[in-house]
């Protein structure tokens, strides 16, 4: 399913919209991607607020998890109309239960002071090979993800620095152009902020890998400068910590002229399965 389709919502009445269900061919994903309903959660809300106010940040917590077989109806609380800020509270709801709830707050355009941290340095795109060729995912499974272009930087190849403990770069793009509405590509970096993010709290941990249950808890996305998501974005990530069942990873995202454009924080589940260790 195109992105474009995957966040065109229908409008059932006002403020309320209902997603379309995205049903895999190997039935692989069995739960919604945390970034689908994150990424249709963030249309909602986009679709009350007038056009002269962008999207600067969101922050949302994963309640239960998703049938990627059934509708999700999204449910638009307008908190707050303000002349500089607006703020959005959305319910996403399947089979009765709320799966997921955000809060976004919306900006007109001004003007401050600026600056940004130095671009990390990393790899061109084009010397990695692509995600079903890097081994970082298991080809059946994410045709949803077909239109997209991944490529994950090799271990070997990340620039070590000092505190990072558990370090991950990811470049990505959509693989054909996209329309040049500037709201299509906010929410479709939304959409893929959340597919590798949390891998970042696993390449130190390879060896259990595969005993632990994994699972987005929260997602918090601010957006800083403009960007397009067909071209090359690299995804700057880390885990600072891991304790408890929980690890937190963070991630910054760069176009690759050396722009930040959006920051990224996220609690994810990486518990040992029941039984393990022995």
């Amino acid at each position: 399913m195109a992105i474009e389709e995957i966040l065109d919502l229908e409008q059932l009445e006002v403020d309320i919209y209902r997603g379309a269900v995205f049903s895999p061919e190997s039935g692989f994903l069995q739960r919604t991607f945390g970034g689908h309903v994150a990424g249709q959660s963030l249309v909602s809300a986009v679709r009350s607020v007038e056009p002269q106010f962008r999207v600067h940040s969101l922050h949302g917590y994963f309640l239960r998890p998703g049938d990627a077989r059934a509708p999700t109806i999204y449910l638009v609380e307008r908190v707050r109309d303000g002349g500089s800020f607006v703020t959005r509270r959305v319910s996403a709801v399947q089979h009765g239960q709320t799966i997921f709830s955000m809060a976004a707050s919306f900006q007109t355009e001004q003007a401050g002071p600026e600056h940004q941290d130095p671009a990390p340095s990393a790899p061109d795109p084009e010397d990695l090979p692509g995600f079903r060729t890097g081994g970082f995912f298991d080809d059946a499974g994410f045709a949803q993800f077909e239109e997209w272009d991944v490529r994950i930087v090799p271990r070997s190849q990340l620039t070590p620095l000092p505190g990072k403990v558990s370090p991950q770069q990811v470049w990505f793009r959509h693989r054909d152009r996209l329309p040049d509405d500037p709201v299509l590509h906010i929410c479709a970096l939304a959409y893929m902020s959340d597919l590798t993010l949390l891998g970042s709290a696993h390449v130190t941990h390879l060896d259990v890998h595969q005993h632990l249950m994994v699972a987005s808890l929260d997602h918090a996305l601010w957006f800083m400068r403009e960007f397009r998501a067909d071209e090359w974005l690299l995804y700057d990530q880390s885990s600072p910590s891991a304790h408890g069942g929980r690890a937190l990873c963070q991630g910054q995202i760069w176009t690759r002229d050396g722009q930040l454009v959006a920051s990224v924080m996220q609690e994810g589940l990486t518990r040992f399965q029941r039984g393990y260790p022995e």
